[in-house]
């Protein structure tokens, strides 16, 4: 879903919760999209791909609410708002602004969310504001939020707290200030935090901390996380081998990391050929071979006809046969005799799966059913799906009775959109027809 017309959900006046997180809404939420929602009281808009704009009326229609998430849907200049889009809702009590690289907040942005109990702000651009050198001063946005008991600000590249910043969060009970750049504490920035249980100040840059900073927080704290810090004691030594020591890994894991994402692909395909050279494509035993005269059933709807012949048959050699019902069906024995017996025949039952497979009546109320009758018959872990198309677990259980987690990850291929990486689909599934089909203890 890309957008959301005025009004559309007018007609649930007795919903409680909507959720619309993981959709590509691309728009400026002017408050007429949630006319009509008198009862609702959580709003889920998050992973939206930072492409949400709000208004100052963006839910001046819905003053019930009581829970908000927006992480990763805000574009990020859009709450630099007076009045802020969220003075109507001086009910809610959970917000969730994480992961959306904001950098400009007015002071007044929680003003008139008195009953606010959660805020998460992890993942954003906050550091600016809160510096002293910043123009105009800090911008002390906590402000209006005195019930708040939990606040998360990790990795927003916070070098400094304004000894302001926290004043009046009294009933705060968690705070994450992780992965941030502090690297001191003024001595009575955590003064008003009487009732705080649990501190997180791991990943900072501290060296030092007074006795001074911690002495209102430790009357009640129950956890404090201080640790990957550059603590400095008396022996520098020993810190900065450590130093080095995990500079050098973090950089070796950023390194690994990036070869895994960019070329895991090829990374497996090269293994594969090592192994496959090595050991053979298949580990199943000679006489489960002998038991088939086919290696694999192949099941596909018939506008993916073109794609089969394309890539399925070409892998076709003396030691890879398929059985193709246009293809290969004998004239005169019926079709559903000739199903099941040459589905009893094959090692695996291959699906391409698509839209139109799931559509097509024969394979939904058949060949499906006999697949996983031959599976359950005689044991076999005989089925590989092949995907065209990115298909929902819920659809393929509805349709085809089966569901990803039911198989083993080597028999589940993705066609890859990239032609570079059609070699490696093809050995994939040359390896995943070799699987033995017995289950394994």
């Amino acid at each position: 879903m890309a957008h959301i017309n005025p009004r559309s959900f007018s007609v649930l006046r007795n919903l409680t919760t909507l959720l619309l997180d993981f959709n590509f809404i691309q728009q400026t939420l002017n408050g007429k999209e949630f006319e009509g929602l008198g009862q609702i009281q959580e709003i889920h808009l998050s992973n939206n791909h930072w492409k949400i704009q709000l208004s100052s009326a963006s839910f001046i229609n819905v003053p019930n609410l009581r829970v908000l998430t927006l992480g990763k849907s805000l574009n990020s200049t859009t709450l630099n708002l007076d009045p802020s889009p969220f003075q109507p809702l001086s009910n809610l009590t959970y917000l969730d602004l994480s992961n959306n690289n904001i950098a400009n907040i007015r002071e007044s942005m929680l003003k008139g969310l008195g009953n606010l109990k959660v805020l998460k702000l992890q993942h954003n651009n906050l550091a600016r504001l809160w510096k002293d050198a910043n123009p105009g001063g800090p911008v002390l946005y906590l402000k209006g939020a005195e019930m708040l008991t939990t606040l998360w600000m990790d990795n927003n590249g916070l070098d400094e707290i304004p000894q302001e910043a926290l004043r009046g969060l009294t009933n705060l009970r968690e705070l994450s200030l992780s992965n941030n750049l502090l690297d001191s504490l003024k001595d009575s920035v955590f003064d008003d935090l009487k009732s705080l249980q649990i501190l997180r100040l791991q990943k900072n840059m501290i060296t030092a901390v007074k006795p001074e900073v911690f002495r209102t927080p430790m009357r009640k704290l129950s956890l404090l996380v201080m640790d990957k810090n550059p603590f400095d004691c008396t022996d520098n030594t020993p810190f900065y081998a450590l130093y080095l020591l995990s500079s050098t890994t973090v950089l070796m894991l950023m390194v690994t990391a990036l070869l895994v994402r960019f070329h895991g692909w090829r990374i497996q395909f090269y293994w594969n050929v090592l192994v496959s050279r090595t050991l053979g494509f298949s580990d199943a035993s000679v006489e489960e071979g002998r038991e088939f005269e086919f290696d694999a059933y192949i099941i596909h709807a018939e506008r993916d006809t073109r794609w089969v012949e394309r890539e399925m048959v070409p892998l076709e050699n003396e030691n890879c046969k398929f059985y193709l019902e246009d293809r290969d069906a004998v004239a005169g024995v019926s079709v559903l005799q000739s199903i099941m017996e040459n589905m009893k025949r094959s090692r695996k039952i291959v699906f391409v799966v698509t839209e139109s497979l799931l559509r097509d009546p024969w394979c939904r109320q058949f060949k499906a059913q006999q697949a996983l009758h031959q599976v359950i018959e005689a044991s076999r872990d005989s089925v590989v799906l092949v995907f065209l198309q990115d298909v929902h677990d819920y659809k393929l259980s509805r349709t085809l009775y089966l569901r990803r987690g039911m198989l083993r990850p080597c028999c589940i291929l993705d066609w890859p959109e990239d032609k570079e990486r059609v070699p490696a689909f093809r050995q994939k599934l040359l390896i995943a027809l070799g699987m033995t089909n017995r289950f394994r203890d």
